[in-house]
């Protein structure tokens, strides 16, 4: 059976998702594509404390309907009082909309530490990381609204546009990704807001998260990247490519994602002081362990990307790495995919790995600023 290796990254428009193949390769082994663990906590907080708790409160009105259009506009209204008007919400008896609010505080209860609340830029980072990998992990794209929408079903009600297809069905598109992120960040007291512009010219919706001074740019959709097993299945992949970046690094990448005429629904993201100039370091402190060897995930020279390969091939148990590559004179890394010729190299150095490079055809993700997600599965 043919299998193809893609990254689909989905992206709304005039109410619908369009889905783009960028990267394909032959043939994966079955078998070879293991659950991505989730950013987990070992054990959670006996006593948790969310932060809405201590919030002034908002009494949601009666229920005064039960048709989907009123329960859209009753989940409208809890995402408003929680994210806007920055308000605990008091919900009245049996409620249709209080099992989404009790599930997003049951996921923060779980992953979040209370020693995080601090306010310091470590604890608001580990927050926006950890809530950033449970979306990536836990909610699915939902590949048959687009489906339904070529079919001429009318899709602008279904919840995969809002918090409850995350929170209460897992299936979503850049809508719903977007506003659950603000949600849970509004509930922790993190500063987010939902931004609207274009991917590839196609409008798009993803994040700016303030950590410590600066906003930086979250696109949750960009960072579930998935491959076709085969036509029917897809495996994910969590990646960080996407994640507390820069807008001048969004406009410059290569695929042109979020070009020059991108365009945020809100002006205050424009305001001086408000976004960061240059993106967050998460990779620089972060080391990859490989059999009985550790890397660093920034890779500095093509020898030690092909140790690194190396090491992997002679380990056999390695299936995909994350990492960032920073070669001496490669200042245009944002321009076309200025590592190929090394990263083919490196692959030639894996014995019968799943995945292989063809002149149209990469095992690998390409991210800003010289971050790859390298797939390979020996």
């Amino acid at each position: 059976m043919f299998h193809k290796l893609r990254m689909l990254i989905a992206v709304l428009t005039v109410g619908m998702c369009v889905i783009f193949p960028l990267v394909g390769c032959d043939s994966i082994k079955s078998g070879a594509t293991p659950d991505i663990p989730a950013h987990l906590i070992s054990t959670p907080e006996a006593n948790p404390v969310r932060p809405i708790d201590s919030f002034e409160t908002e009494e949601l009105p009666a229920v005064t309907g039960t048709s989907n259009s009123d329960y859209r506009a009753r989940v409208d209204l809890l995402y408003s009082v929680v994210v806007d008007s920055r308000k605990r919400p008091i919900f009245v008896d049996n409620d249709p909309v209080k099992p989404i609010y009790d599930e997003a505080i049951a996921i923060l209860d779980r992953y979040i530490l209370n020693s995080w609340q601090d306010g310091s830029e470590s604890g608001q980072f580990n927050i926006v990381h950890t809530i950033h990998d449970y979306l990536v992990t836990n909610a699915t794209y939902d590949y048959s609204l687009y489906d339904r929408y070529l079919q001429g079903d009318n899709v602008a009600g279904d919840s995969a546009f809002h918090i409850d297809g995350v929170l209460l069905n897992k299936l979503t598109v850049c809508d719903g990704y977007s506003r659950t992120f603000d949600f849970l960040c509004a509930i922790e007291d993190i500063e987010s807001m939902r931004v609207t512009g274009t991917f590839a010219t196609v409008p798009h919706a993803w994040n700016k998260v303030r950590v410590g001074d600066n906003l930086y740019n979250v696109d949750i959709t960009a960072d579930s990247a998935n491959y076709s097993i085969d036509s029917n299945r897809f495996a994910k992949q969590l990646s960080h490519g996407y994640f507390m970046l820069s807008d001048k690094t969004f406009k410059e990448f290569s695929a042109r994602p979020f070009n020059s005429d991108s365009a945020y629904n809100r002006h205050v993201f424009d305001a001086a002081g408000n976004n960061a100039l240059h993106d967050y370091k998460y990779y620089d402190d972060k080391l990859l362990t490989v059999g009985d060897r550790t890397f660093p995930c920034v890779i500095k020279s093509a020898e030690r990307l092909n140790e690194l390969f190396s090491a992997i091939s002679a380990t056999k148990s390695v299936g995909k790495i994350e990492v960032k590559l920073d070669f001496p004179g490669k200042s245009n890394v944002n321009d076309g995919d200025m590592y190929a010729d090394e990263i083919e190299k490196a692959y030639k150095l894996l014995k019968s790995p799943d995945f292989s490079i063809t002149p149209t055809q990469r095992p690998y993700f390409q991210y800003p600023n010289g971050v790859y997600l390298f797939l390979m599965y020996l």
